[in-house]
């Protein structure tokens, strides 16, 4: 028996390392956090197709997304363009919920598209709210706000705003100017208040996660967090006494649930319209919109369309002009086609020019062609003569004086392929011209951009906005011509 029980012992001892070291399949993965992305739209027909096409380029699992649109008192297509993209999106995100106002098409009181009576913020605080309270029945983890005129154009921005693991966070968004979607500081009324953080923190000179007071416009809130059960859009917090607002009824609401908000800014992430002036029309805010859309071009990841959003086709024009040129080097085909999309967006039909290649030219090719420097020039600022590639400008722009002249052409607008838009700038180009031809200017060349020289000492030409006797000035980049002023320029 002593023996057998040795024995046995020994079996049981041997089986029992035998299981434990038996390889098992490992357990799958946690899935990704559930995200509710709220879709809050009204008159932005303009820019909805790129907004919601950033939003399909978001690299996050659709089938852990849920969709909550919302849209009301429209004067334009928004309800139309959003139903469309939703029918397609139903199928690839986990639910879709879908809450459209057909009329009124304005509130109470208001004046215009743009005005913000107490009845409109009212009414997008209980959007909000409406949101947050579908995000929580449902469970979801995050709830991801973003205004349908901010273009996520960094495909990694969910993820990243996931990982930084705060309460409240925002990417900070880029635009023409100053302006963002956060602050650094505000007042004990509950206002903005420029403080020395903002412009180092808007520029990047310093980049990380930041505690701030005010976030807006696209923001993630980590509904998992203790403090967020008493977070609120609205009504507003019974202690609240600041500006009817809101973006300030939610910042005061951070503050009273003791939850901290945060901006990060270590990659750039979009791009946000600068909101316009009170009096701004809703035509001023789809150019402005144009705007941050060419900035975009230069400065990061193009704004890429929907592709379930049928687009119409742009109806391009001269702007009055006889031609409009557009001066590109061959080699330079990506500065083209910014050029080329930038100029569609703005509806503007243009000419492409080769441009002479100063790098490419030797002294006998600038003697074949008839070039010499004027004897004893030398730039009054800098003190140098021209340089090859100044001297291939030249060529450039030349070569279209002399067609100018030889067609007999009214007026022409000349573009080099690294021109910055501003906000308006077809309709204010438009307005211009039509103020030189109502004063009757007797006129040569009308700088559209320009490096001044002598800032201020040049006077205003009388009954036309924005515009002076123009003073020594640096950069061809953009300028209208007459006939008068390329029969100056062309002569030799």
């Amino acid at each position: 028996m002593f023996l057998h029980f040795l024995v046995l012992g020994a079996f049981v001892l041997h089986s029992e390392c035998y299981f434990s070291e038996e390889i098992y399949p490992e357990e799958s993965q946690i899935q990704p956090p559930t995200v509710v992305i709220a879709i809050l739209a009204r008159n932005t027909a303009h820019s909805l197709p790129y907004y919601l096409g950033a939003l399909e380029r978001l690299n996050y699992p659709k089938d852990r997304i849920t969709l909550w649109a919302a849209t009301d008192h429209n004067v334009d297509n928004t309800t139309a363009i959003l139903k469309e993209w939703l029918t397609v999106m139903q199928q690839f995100y986990h639910y879709v919920e879908w809450r459209p106002m057909e009329q009124p098409t304005s509130y109470a009181g208001e004046m215009g598209p743009k005005h913000w009576p107490n009845s409109r913020y009212e009414y997008v605080m209980k959007l909000k709210q409406s949101a947050l309270d579908f995000a929580r029945k449902r469970w979801a983890d995050y709830i991801l706000y973003t205004d349908t005129d901010n273009i996520l154009t960094n495909p990694e921005t969910l993820n990243l705003l996931i990982a930084e693991n705060k309460s409240a966070i925002a990417p900070m968004l880029d635009s023409q100017g100053a302006y963002s979607n956060y602050w650094c500081g505000i007042t004990p009324q509950g206002y903005y208040r420029r403080t020395a953080e903002y412009f180092p923190t808007r520029h990047r000179h310093r980049l990380g996660c930041y505690p701030v007071p005010m976030i807006h416009s696209t923001f993630l809130l980590d509904l998992r967090k203790e403090g967020m059960k008493n977070l609120a859009f609205f009504p507003p917090h019974e202690d609240y006494s600041w500006p009817y607002d809101d973006i300030i009824v939610f910042a005061f609401s951070c503050r009273a649930a003791e939850v901290q908000m945060y901006l990060i800014n270590k990659e750039r992430y979009g791009y946000v319209n600068v909101p316009p002036k009170p009096q701004h029309t809703l035509e001023d805010d789809r150019l402005n919109f144009v705007h941050v859309h060419l900035e975009s071009m230069i400065f990061g990841p193009p704004m890429q369309h929907s592709k379930y959003i049928h687009m119409f086709q742009k109806q391009r024009d001269l702007m009055g002009f006889d031609e409009i040129y557009l001066i590109n080097l061959r080699r330079r085909d990506d500065r083209r086609d910014r050029m080329l999309f930038s100029l569609n967006e703005l509806e503007i039909d243009v000419k492409v020019v080769d441009a002479v290649d100063g790098n490419a030219l030797n002294s006998s090719d600038i003697k074949i062609l008839g070039v010499d420097l004027l004897p004893g020039y030398y730039d009054p600022f800098s003190g140098r003569t021209l340089t090859k590639g100044e001297v291939g400008c030249f060529l450039s722009h030349f070569f279209i004086w002399k067609e100018i002249v030889e067609l007999q052409m009214d007026k022409a607008l000349v573009l080099e392929d690294d021109v910055r838009f501003q906000a308006n700038f077809k309709r204010r180009a438009l307005r211009l011209m039509e103020e030189v031809e109502q004063e009757d200017l007797n006129w040569d060349i009308i700088y559209f951009g320009r490096k001044q020289v002598n800032p201020g000492k040049e006077k205003p030409v009388e009954n036309v906005h924005n515009l002076v006797m123009a003073d020594y000035s640096y950069w061809t980049l953009s300028y209208a011509i007459s006939l008068q002023g390329a029969q100056k320029t062309a002569q030799r």
